[in-house]
Order: structure tokens, then C-alpha cells, then sequence
């Protein structure tokens, strides 16, 4: 099931006083959760998928870190040499209940994360293995695998970026779980290479 979510606005300008010389990395860490709802809640009923599982509430957690990523004020979009997501982990918040795990991820069958800009294709940038959220209540934790792969191309191609989650869901967890995301974008400026464009 596919979630399209809002376009992250990009805008940003040179630094006042940034000093010229070597590629900076930036590190941007940013945080976010989502709830969803258990069978306690839901009693059993048959409901639509989106209903079970609120996948849109997922999206929008992510969209919301990569937008809270995005905050770079301070560097002009020539500035911008490299861009990769280097960090998206899920955390349940209480699994446990006494001694006894009651809540995990065993309610996402598969989760595939995108990133896309107008006229460009899609790039995967997160995409997790087969099975591991196989179990009930299914794992704790999951650190997301990462392509790696570059997406300076989206960032220079356009002015906005669309985050994508591509989700297969599974069965409803059996209580309300509390899931919270850590994503992490490494970005690397040449402040440098910009300042020297404009005097010449």
C-alpha cells in the first residue's frame, strides 16, 4: 500500500561568514513517532486495511523527520555535494509488560522508504529485509538497512522533496504500540567551491 506524502520544501542560502575551504559533513539527526491502534482498542471487528493499520500516520512520521532534516538555513543549494540518508531505526516504545514482551513490529510485514522529486524517478533509500518482523509481537527494535545511494541529483533537479513509504502491512499488533523513529541525513557542503563561483 502506497502513501504518498507531502512535498519537504527546500530553501536555503549561504552562510553569513561561512569561512572558504575543505567539504564539510553535516550530520542531521531528527526524531519523530507514531501510535497505533491495538485489537484491545479495535475488539475484533473487521475493518478496511487502512483502518487496522493507519499506514498515512506512518508516512507522515517520516515525513516529518525528513522535513525537521531539511532544516540546513544558512547554505546556498550549490553548496550542497553530497546527500544521503545514513540512519532511519524504529524503536517500540514499553514492549514489555512485567517480564513478558506484549508489543513489537510484527504488525509491518515489509516497509520500503523513497525519496522522489518532480520529473525524477524514485530512489530507494530504506528498504527492509524479508522476515524480520516476522512474530507476534515481532522484534523491539529494527535498524532499517540503507542503500546508500546519492540524492543530490533530487535535491539539485528540483525545488521540493516527496518521501515516500511503500508499506506492506501485517496483522494488527494486539495493543496499542507507540513506535519511535530516529533518521539521521549526512549532508556535505562546499562552502568553498560556492564563494569562489560568485567572485569569479
Amino acid at each position: 500500500m502506497n502513501a504518498k506524502l507531502c512535498a519537504v520544501a527546500i530553501s536555503v542560502v549561504v552562510a553569513a561568514g561561512a569561512g572558504c575551504g575543505d567539504l564539510t559533513t553535516i550530520k542531521v539527526p531528527a526524531e519523530s513517532s507514531i501510535t497505533v491502534p491495538g485489537q484491545d482498542i479495535l475488539g475484533g471487528n473487521p475493518l478496511a486495511a487502512d483502518q487496522v493499520f493507519p499506514s498515512a500516520a506512518l508516512s507522515e512520521a517520516l515525513a516529518k523527520a525528513l522535513q525537521q532534516s531539511f532544516d540546513t538555513s544558512g547554505y546556498d543549494k550549490d553548496a550542497i555535494d553530497s546527500l544521503t540518508l545514513t540512519k532511519l531505526s524504529m524503536t517500540v516504545k514499553d514492549p514489555q509488560q512485567g517480564n513478558r514482551q506484549i508489543r513489537g513490529l510484527g504488525f509491518i510485514e515489509k516497509l520500503t522508504v523513497s525519496v522522489s522529486t518532480d520529473g525524477v524517478a524514485p530512489i530507494i533509500a530504506a528498504e527492509s529485509a524479508d522476515g524480520v518482523f516476522a512474530g507476534n509481537p515481532g522484534p523491539a527494535s529494527y535498524e532499517m538497512p540503507l542503500t546508500g545511494t546519492e540524492l543530490v541529483s533530487l535535491f539539485q533537479a528540483g525545488d521540493s522533496l516527496d518521501m515516500t513509504a511503500d508499506l506492506e502491512p501485517g496483522e494488527p499488533p494486539n495493543f496499542a504500540t507507540t513506535v519511535d523513529f530516529e533518521t539521521e541525513l549526512t549532508i556535505k557542503v562546499n562552502i568553498g567551491g560556492v564563494l569562489n563561483g560568485s567572485e569569479s
